[in-house]
């Protein structure tokens, strides 16, 4: 079965619900469509995977409709679609690896981004840190409904996870030509805390990090980092507020109101 995410997103795009692959429209450019497997994850998840390999997430390279490179370019920005399948592996969600961005200079602080939920449920998991990357400052799981937008502030390294029965599709924006780095999590397993499908036990905390902290949940749907984001944060409306957005770019200008 096919859904359309015109109405959320306002490109062309709909998804198989069953294969959780993406389907661009001819109006699109022709960007990179990159894949994850499971065994990708093996140094992440929290206990040992031994199902077979299969992609378990799907994401667009830069996304925008033809005749709009120019304006993306000009802000050194990309806008991008990614779908996880639904699912539980060793026990635990499925999820991305994790990654921090890397420090911009001149004030080294690593570039923020901003997340739309187009289908499903997301759960966004967030730890403070800077290069080395060993003390954590601060630890925050975002759940964010579809039609629902937040802003990853500056600093904070993350990884997304599917905790519902169906394909979970989120818009990403994001400074061109950042590299995430991803040892950090893989060094220790993962992040800070799993989550797994026990109702019971449903965050664990990872041992590698020593020290706990707490873990604050977050909902989308309760914050309001900037007024605009709150509802209908569909790719023309990045497109055109990418002025406002300088902070992507810039961290040093993202703003304290907006912090979670």
């Amino acid at each position: 079965m096919k859904k359309d995410l015109r109405d959320v997103c306002g490109l062309p795009v709909s998804f198989d619900t069953e294969s959780s692959e993406l389907i661009l429209g001819a109006e699109l450019n022709s960007p990179s469509y990159c894949t994850r497997k499971l065994h990708d994850l093996d140094p992440v998840w929290a206990n040992k995977v031994t199902d077979a390999d299969q992609v378990i997430y799907r994401y667009t390279a830069g996304l925008h409709m033809k005749g709009d490179e120019a304006i993306w370019r000009k802000a050194n920005v990309i806008y991008g679609i990614v779908i996880f399948v639904p699912g539980v592996f060793g026990g635990e969600f499925v999820k991305s690896s994790g990654q921090y961005h890397p420090p911009t200079p001149p004030g080294n602080m690593a570039t923020p981004e901003l997340y739309t939920v187009l289908s499903g449920v997301g759960h966004f998991f967030l730890q403070k840190a800077a290069p080395p990357y060993q003390k954590i400052e601060d630890v925050i799981m975002v759940e964010v409904h579809a039609g629902e937008t937040f802003v990853v502030p500056p600093d904070y390294g993350h990884l997304q996870i599917n905790p519902g029965p169906e394909p979970l599709v989120f818009s990403y924006v994001v400074m061109d030509g950042m590299k995430g780095v991803y040892d950090p999590f893989k060094e220790r397993g993962g992040a800070m805390y799993y989550e797994m499908a026990d109702e019971k036990n449903r965050y664990v905390f990872n041992q590698r990090y020593g020290a706990k902290l707490p873990l604050r949940v977050v909902r989308a749907a309760e914050v309001c980092q900037l007024p605009w984001l709150k509802a209908g944060v569909t790719y023309k409306a990045v497109r055109d507020r990418l002025p406002e957005l300088k902070f992507l770019t810039d961290p040093a200008a993202f703003p304290a109101s907006a912090r979670l």
